[in-house]
């Protein structure tokens, strides 16, 4: 009853406090949002379109087989006819039809602006190979015979393709490698800076344990009996509910917000169990870093500076302002040490690895003891603050 009554009351504060409010879901949302458009080019599962000029000198039907195979080949890829900047351009020799068959000729060429990046220049190279791969094909079975000459240029494609294709059985291994470097934009930003937001439960956390020692409020709950174990879950249950809707809103922003932004959605592979249990040890290891903050600042300034700093700190070197994957090896190995970078490593298993429940055990271990030594020795410092309470405004 009186625990049900103190839940309640830190409730009711919470949501009073609208700094508090904007701090846990206005803040993350935000970041949610601006770092996902800020990393959109990043892994993105579909290239950006390539734009280039094709120069052709005399017109056959080789050559418009070529252009055909080409835009296969390149599905968004632009060719205009006039252009004001500098785009790769495919040229074709003058005798184009008489020089596919011999290959001691060179049928074409690729001139490239000094502008142009290797991902283009790759690109194009593999594109352009594979045309004409199709195109010598498609004039040596016309030559032979074995080409209908009558048929349409879709046809001879279709058939070309279908002779040309190659079936190669591709396996994802899941839930190990390197998933960072892997991750788009939303699988990198949603995740981070959701764990970010939970951590920042500590700042309430500790203006509120001293809001009520300054004024008194804790001595009285003491004079009326109330148990220190109650008192320390009253503070701890509505938090942990706080980053439980918190982990629910922002998933819900990357699974629905960000495809109506053009950005890529959030997909949710793998078990529901694993995402509840990932929610569950990420809440209790900010809440218990959240009341040890609590019990160990004096002041609303220590609570600001303490709960900031530290959720600064473990998000830069945790892999949430930097991915780990651009870190220097020494770097990337002290990332090791913050739970930030535990719980992110889970959420990439899950995201990326498309892993399952025990792929994301080991993480949530981590999380979990994390959270049953540092609430410990939370619980320490709390219940001395609570005996060290005296009939002052002042700590």
């Amino acid at each position: 009853m009186r625990l049900g009554a103190l839940v309640r009351k830190e409730f009711l504060l919470l949501t009073r406090d609208y700094h508090a409010l904007a701090v846990l879901f206005l803040m993350p949302a935000l970041f949610v949002l601006l770092m996902a458009f800020a990393l959109a080019e990043v892994n993105q599962d579909r290239l950006p379109a390539l734009s280039l000029e094709l120069e052709i000198p005399q017109a056959s039907e080789q050559s418009a087989f070529f252009t055909a195979a080409l835009r296969q080949q390149l599905p968004d890829g632009h060719m205009p006819d006039v252009s004001d900047q500098p785009l790769p351009r495919v040229r074709l020799s003058a005798d184009f039809a008489g020089q596919l068959l011999d290959a001691e000729q060179a049928s074409l060429g690729l001139v490239f602006p000094a502008a142009t990046d290797a991902l283009t220049r790759q690109r194009l190279r593999a594109a352009v190979q594979v045309a004409l791969a199709q195109t010598r094909l498609m004039t040596f079975l016309l030559d032979s015979g074995e080409l209908d000459p009558d048929s349409t240029q879709d046809e001879r494609l279709a058939l070309i393709t279908q002779r040309t294709a190659v079936r190669i059985d591709e396996q994802q291994q899941l839930a190990s490698g390197a998933l960072a470097q892997r991750a788009n934009a939303s699988q990198h930003s949603v995740p981070a800076w959701l764990i970010f937001g939970m951590f920042f439960v500590m700042l309430p956390m500790a203006n509120g344990f001293q809001r009520e020692q300054q004024s008194g409020v804790l001595l009285r709950l003491r004079c009326l009996g109330v148990s220190m174990g109650t008192l320390a879950l009253s503070k701890l249950l509505p938090y942990l509910a706080i980053n439980l809707l918190q982990f629910a809103l922002l998933l819900a922003i990357g699974v629905w917000a960000l495809p109506l932004l053009g950005l890529p959605g959030l997909q949710l592979p793998g078990s529901v169990a694993a995402y509840v249990l990932l929610a569950g040890c990420l809440a209790l290891a900010a809440c218990s870093l959240g009341l040890a903050i609590a019990s160990l600042a004096r002041s609303g300034e220590q609570a600001l500076m303490l709960s900031g700093g530290i959720n600064l700190i473990l998000a830069a070197i945790g892999g949430i302002m930097v991915p780990r994957s651009v870190m220097p090896e020494a770097m990337a190995r002290l990332a090791e040490i913050s739970p930030m970078s535990w719980a992110l490593d889970a959420f990439l298993a899950l995201l990326v690895g498309q892993g399952s429940l025990s792929d994301v055990a080991p993480w949530c271990a981590r999380l979990l003891l994390f959270a049953v030594v540092v609430g410990a020795a939370a619980l320490f410092l709390f219940l001395k603050r609570l005996n060290d309470t005296q009939w002052t405004t002042h700590n």
